[in-house]
């Protein structure tokens, strides 16, 4: 029996969970409309309240200052027009090596995220 992600998603939903993490394998601002739409309202705890457009320098802007940036998707649940990714993030700050999880929330139309809400305890990203 699977009893991994799969089971539980729509074919839709898995559809966008693949690739989100093919995204996280190789990031890149460009990479965003791959998942995001244009007129999306992205909500990034720490950082506010943006479009799917500017989510692209948002995270060109992001992968230049953090170099090391490895965000691992772990797990994912779905239901409706929703989807939520579970990740945990590796990264290199103020000379430390620091390692926290997050949710992504999603709600999708046409296989696209039209609204994400990035929400992690941002406390670990100051000095």
């Amino acid at each position: 029996m699977n009893d991994g992600p799969a089971a539980f998603l729509s074919s839709g939903h898995q559809d966008f969970f693949d690739r989100f993490k093919s995204f996280w394998a190789a990031p890149s601002g460009l990479r965003v409309p791959e998942l995001i739409a244009p007129d999306a309202t992205i909500h990034f705890t720490g950082a506010g309240t943006f479009s799917g457009h500017e989510y692209i320098d948002v995270m060109d802007g992001m992968l230049a200052t953090m170099d090391d940036l490895v965000v691992t998707p772990l797990d994912c649940a779905g239901h409706g027009d929703r989807l939520y990714i579970a990740w945990e993030t590796s990264v290199t700050l103020y000379g430390s090596h620091r390692t926290y999880l997050g949710v992504d929330r999603f709600r999708l139309r046409n296989g696209m995220a039209i609204e994400e809400q990035v929400i992690f305890d941002s406390a670990i990203l100051q000095p």
